[in-house]
């Protein structure tokens, strides 16, 4: 069982055996339980297998489980996928979306092979055809028009790419972490006759030591567009932007974004708001760090000052009332600690202070857990 091959040749007086081994794989199961703000307690299981196919295959895949999401992600890649040297792979992924602050049930389907392509020696280019099944479904009977009217399954395909590149965060002779990073995604979705739309997003992070004792300043900068390519192309709410959460700290997850608001409309008489997200947003995100906890890596205390915004709703449907999609920044300021885990992160903040608008849900405390997939 430890060889797979064994080929025994000769040249002239010299023996030759040739012993191809038997692929060894590694990795495991992981799971775990967790509790953050918006989800509540959730379940976490990941799997992950190296060498799955001989040498440079992997497998990864991720569970998450919650009473308002469940979301399943899995990914074959390898290192010579299309042929020597090429990377690639495909990924797989479902969602099932019942968030309490929003008036529908979203959930998606999607595979995605992908080849990646080293442009250089810090940047890397991915190609991918993406094809998306999304259902938004039991919509409320109080919900916006423009929610009522973009309800229904739609099947999507298209092919974007993305463009990374950066310096490493980290010098081998100095633990604190510092570099800089740039990602570019661009997806054009629609082909075949299907809403034609343009997704684009640009993410700029950076990280600079200010002092040898560890203390250092984070920033990452994000910025995107989804817009139609035609007429009558228009997004709908599940492919338009709400922020809050980890997006944006301070506030409750998705209540950051454009809105219908009809004043009266609700039960005895109260305003009723539909949270319909934005075709464009923008979000900055600055930390602080603190060295508390200098012998712990994997800990991280800081202060916080976030600035975001989302806005601009395209549609042909008439709002039930006022539709509130101007550009208002809102910002926070706080302080917060990260933990790395084997599951992902958890990260919790306090805001000292906010700055929204009316109908902004401010979230004082927050528990946040991102999966690292």
């Amino acid at each position: 069982g430890e060889f797979e091959d064994v080929v025994i040749t000769s040249d002239q007086s010299t023996l030759i055996i040739t012993v191809d081994e038997t692929p060894g794989y590694s990795g495991g199961l992981t799971f775990g339980l967790g509790y953050d703000t918006t989800n509540g307690i959730f379940g976490v299981l990941g799997l992950s297998i190296d060498d799955a196919f001989g040498t440079n295959g992997q497998l990864r895949g991720n569970l998450f489980f919650a009473d308002e999401v469940q979301t399943l992600r899995f990914q074959i890649k390898s290192k010579d996928f299309w042929s020597q040297g090429v990377q690639g792979g495909v990924r797989v992924s479902y969602g099932n979306y019942e968030y309490d602050n929003t008036t529908f049930q979203f959930e998606t389907a999607e595979i995605e092979p992908y080849l990646v392509f080293d442009t250089w020696e810090k940047g890397a280019l991915e190609l991918r055809y993406t094809f998306t099944r999304s259902d938004i479904k039991e919509v409320d009977a109080s919900a916006s028009p423009i929610i009522q009217a973009e309800a229904g399954a739609l099947n999507s395909s298209g092919i974007g790419f993305t463009f990374a590149t950066g310096s490493p965060f980290f010098e081998t002779d100095n633990p604190v972490l510092d570099g800089w990073s740039l990602r570019f995604d661009q997806d054009f979705t629609g082909l075949g006759g299907d809403t034609k739309l343009s997704s684009s997003r640009l993410s700029l992070g950076a990280r600079k030591r200010l002092s040898t004792s560890g203390f250092a300043l984070r920033t990452r900068l994000e910025m995107g567009a989804v817009v139609g390519l035609g007429s009558g192309d228009d997004p709908r709410a599940s492919e338009r932007v709400s922020l809050g959460g980890a997006q944006l700290r301070g506030f409750e997850r998705g209540t950051i974004a454009p809105r219908d608001v009809c004043a009266g409309c609700g039960a005895g008489g109260a305003d009723e708001v539909t949270l319909l997200g934005g075709n464009y947003y923008a979000v900055a995100r600055t930390d602080l760090l603190i060295p508390i906890f200098p012998n712990r890596p994997e800990i991280e205390t800081f202060a916080y000052f976030d600035v975001g915004s989302a806005w601009n709703v395209d549609t042909d449907t008439a709002p039930a009332g006022v539709l509130e999609d101007g550009k208002d920044w809102r910002r926070a300021i706080g302080i917060g600690a990260s933990f790395d885990t084997q599951l992902g992160k958890f990260e919790a903040y306090y805001a000292l202070d906010t700055d929204g608008s009316e109908f902004d849900k401010v979230q004082e405390f927050g528990l946040t857990f991102r999966t690292q997939f």
